[in-house]
């Protein structure tokens, strides 16, 4: 159990200086920015309490904040998404989802087929991003930027994601 504590706080760490010091100077095209951040909470242990994951993502979000100065939305998104994140896996998953947290999320990927990975990275990550600019934009006025810069962060935070998940998974076994 001190080996799962441990991996958490250095995913915890090393991701939080990834993205605060290499991805959030990335810019494609001057305004998209991939979030691999998520990865933390995409692959958060189920069996540990939820309540201390939520408090978990939440400190998660609030050290983002604090690197890329942005208000508190990164902690009102990493929090809403670590919330419904049990509703999302058990939809895609469905009955094969295990709500006690028997199984890690390692052997959700392992043992599902593609498209439900895929299903499972771009819901979070859309909803996610969703989340982030429209709290960022704060305002209906701007409607068809931020879908238009949630769907294109979100196909670069997919491709990013999911190849530091799969490192991260690899790294696991």
């Amino acid at each position: 159990m001190n080996n799962l504590y441990f991996s958490i706080i250095t995913r915890f760490i090393l991701l939080v200086l990834i993205q605060g010091f290499v991805f959030s100077k990335f810019d494609l095209f001057g305004i998209y920015d991939p979030y691999i951040c998520l990865v933390f909470i995409l692959i958060f242990p189920i069996k540990i309490n939820r309540i201390i994951f939520l408090l978990t993502s939440f400190a998660f979000g609030i050290t983002l904040d604090l690197f890329t100065n942005s208000y508190g939305i990164n902690a009102a998104a990493c929090l809403s998404i670590a919330f419904i994140r049990p509703y999302i896996l058990n939809f895609v998953f469905g009955s094969f989802f295990d709500p006690r947290g028997v199984k890690m999320i390692k052997h959700y990927l392992a043992d599902s087929s593609i498209y439900q990975k895929i299903i499972y990275l771009f819901i979070m990550i859309f909803l996610h991003h969703l989340l982030i600019f429209s709290l960022e934009a704060f305002s209906l006025n701007h409607l068809t930027l931020i879908f238009t810069k949630t769907i294109n962060t979100s196909i670069l935070s997919f491709i990013f994601c999911s190849t530091f998940i799969y490192l991260f998974i690899q790294n696991e076994k």
